[in-house]
């Protein structure tokens, strides 16, 4: 990586928390050169505008998420278990969020919801991702005869996600655990009731 590539990624592993704790549109020019202790003239030497960095901190922020969840998921032997394993990886984010300000993806869709049309389809993109893959999960459980063969995954997988994506926003505001602990153990009671 060369200085200029490492120059950009230091300004968006620096800017990533700002964007997600204050928004897009309520970060200034001032936040990023105070995070990154950069110009202005150093910071757009790099990034054409304001909306490129947002842009690249998003998606920095998204790989930061999906090495976690794998990492979350590595002592997991079971399909069952690899879910148990997503669903308390994002219920830790009310506590340690892996990016400080919360789930990057879910600020982000709420800021981005009717004004920004390409940021809201690249959040859809990741949100329908992330479905994806807790369906294929389900899907290989069936496969394996973890799990019983009449379930509805793509269902299972939207109500696991959006379950957790809303308790996510109900902890935040309640600064409790309390919504996302009952989520969790939903989560686990459904697994349970779908395994062989």
């Amino acid at each position: 990586m060369g200085k200029a590539d490492r120059t950009r990624q230091f300004i968006v592993e620096k800017t990533a928390p700002i964007f997600n704790k204050k928004g897009f549109e309520a970060t200034s020019l001032s936040d990023l050169t105070k995070a990154t202790g950069l110009t202005k003239g150093a910071i757009y030497g790099n990034f054409s505008d304001k909306e490129e960095i947002r842009k690249e901190a998003f998606n920095y922020a998204m790989e930061k998420v999906r090495g976690l969840v794998s990492e979350h998921m590595m002592g997991a032997s079971t399909y069952k278990e690899q879910l148990i394993a997503v669903v308390n990886f994002y219920a830790s984010y009310v506590l340690t969020p892996p990016i400080p300000g919360g789930c990057p993806l879910l600020n982000t869709a709420i800021e981005a919801d009717d004004h920004d049309i390409g940021m809201r389809k690249r959040v859809a993109l990741e949100l329908n991702s992330t479905v994806n893959f807790i369906k294929s999960l389900l899907d290989k459980g069936v496969m394996a005869g973890e799990f019983k063969s009449d379930i509805d995954s793509k269902s299972l997988a939207y109500l696991f996600f959006c379950s957790v994506e809303g308790a996510l926003m109900f902890s935040r505001a309640e600064r409790s655990s309390k919504s996302m602990d009952a989520v969790v153990n939903h989560c686990e009671k459904i697994l349970n009731q779908i395994s062989k």
